[in-house]
């Protein structure tokens, strides 16, 4: 299976349109997660929706994705977990039970898997705002700084500590 198209939503520059709030606030239907949202728009006027979501209770529970929204409805292209059994259910079959990175085939941008996306394990973090970091920098939002001001001290402050 491809992801030609996929990569290139991940992967092209964007601007944050619609910024976040400050804070990550309490999900209004769960209280055991913190939420947060905002929108981005590509160079060539693409919008894209982020969605931050946190677990109160244990902070290794954690997802942060991307939607592309088109004409044909809204996707989720990519998504940051956090450390938890998965289990692929097209490609692969592999199972694992790590911090992982969800993508979308291209051919489901067209067919009724949408909601299931493959994962591969990752080593690029292990807490949120790590992730949010790797997330940001590969999904190439290009003015992440403005929103996310201490987000890359908090990395490096985490890696000179060695967590």
């Amino acid at each position: 299976m491809d992801r030609v198209l996929i990569d290139a939503l991940i992967s092209c520059p964007k601007r944050i349109k619609v910024p976040p709030k400050k804070q990550m606030t309490m999900d209004p239907r769960n209280n055991f997660t913190f939420r947060n949202d905002f929108t981005c728009v590509s160079e060539d006027e693409k919008t894209f929706e982020v969605f931050l979501r946190n677990n109160t209770k244990f902070p290794f529970l954690f997802s942060i994705g991307l939607r592309y929204k088109s004409e044909h409805g809204t996707f989720i292209i990519c998504r940051y977990n956090g450390k938890h059994p998965h289990r692929n259910k097209i490609a692969d079959h592999t199972s694992f039970d790590d911090f992982h990175v969800h993508k979308l085939y291209d051919i489901q941008l067209s067919d009724d898997t949408t909601a299931i996306l493959d994962a591969d394990a990752t080593d690029k973090y292990i807490t949120f705002e790590e992730a949010l970091y790797a997330f940001l920098n590969d999904c190439n939002i290009q003015n992440w700084q403005e929103f996310f001001p201490d987000l890359e001290e908090q990395v490096n402050q985490y890696r000179l500590e060695g967590v």
